[in-house]
């Protein structure tokens, strides 16, 4: 009985032999460089037999050599997708924080002493002392003198020749006045009259018609008179104190003497002056 002869399998050792070649070769390219992908080597394809094996060790050989097949095209097998490395970023320099540095300690200053110094004495000057109170001030002058002068000849002929001399009255200011004429053994000089002024309330109701009279003069506490007239305090301004400006007029109403200025106290309201002609 003659059987028909098929063509034989490689053997199990041939292609071991085969697959190790291909590792190398793969293996040694790998170590001269990558500067192309290589081509993804092909695994085998193991011929499958168009007959039916008689034999089951051939069967069992056959599995075999399929498997070891399939393990070496895995090996061999070279990745398509190989990742490229890149760069890694290069440290930089980080700086170092500076430490502080002990200074070392700074001698203290000695302390400052302060010298007293004598204070300078304060010299107060001396103060003066107060003036010593003197008479209220004469009013301004009302041009009597030029007045008198403007008469002609003698001019204003009388003159104040005693007082003013003031003696108790209370609530009035009484004016008891002589008007002579010395050159003639004191003989009494009728129809004149005054003018009378308080400072700081003005000129005094002294009508024109009260005059002096000729003939006997009256006794006074201060002396003979013969003009008497008297204000009241209504007419003072409400008081008798203060000072006064009086002067004679003649007959028909012209200045016939200076200004004479005397001061009253309450209390001493009668008023006693005689003006001469001489």
């Amino acid at each position: 009985m003659t059987y028909p002869t098929f063509p034989q399998r490689p053997t199990r050792g041939r292609i071991l032999g085969v697959l190790l070649a291909l590792l190398l070769v793969t293996l040694a390219m790998s170590a001269c460089g990558r500067q192309a992908p290589e081509p993804t080597a092909t695994p085998t394809k193991t011929l499958q037999p168009t007959f039916t094996p008689t034999s089951a060790a051939v069967a069992m050989a056959t599995q075999t050599a399929d498997a070891a097949a399939t393990e070496a095209a895995r090996a061999t097998a070279t990745p398509t997708d190989t990742p490229v490395p890149t760069d890694t970023p290069v440290p930089t320099d980080t700086p170092a924080l500076p430490t502080d540095t002990a200074e070392p300690p700074t001698a203290t200053p000695p302390p400052l002493i302060i010298t007293p110094t004598a204070r300078p004495a304060v010299i107060t000057p001396p103060t003066a002392a107060p003036p010593a109170p003197t008479a209220p001030p004469a009013p301004p002058a009302s041009n009597d003198a030029a007045e008198c002068a403007a008469l002609g000849g003698d001019g204003c002929k009388f003159r104040l020749r005693g007082g003013p001399t003031m003696t108790n009255s209370s609530g009035e200011l009484k004016l008891t006045l002589a008007f002579i004429h010395s050159g003639r053994n004191n003989e009494p000089q009728g129809s004149y009259f005054v003018v009378l002024e308080k400072e700081s309330v003005g000129k005094l109701p002294v009508p024109d018609s009260v005059r002096s009279w000729t003939g006997d003069m009256r006794a006074g506490p201060s002396g003979l008179y013969n003009y008497e007239h008297k204000l009241s305090l209504d007419a003072l301004g409400g008081s008798v104190d203060g000072c006064y400006v009086i002067w004679v007029l003649d007959g028909n109403g012209q200045r016939d003497s200076l200004n004479y200025r005397f001061c009253v106290s309450n209390g001493q309201g009668e008023v006693w002056m005689e003006f001469d002609q001489a």
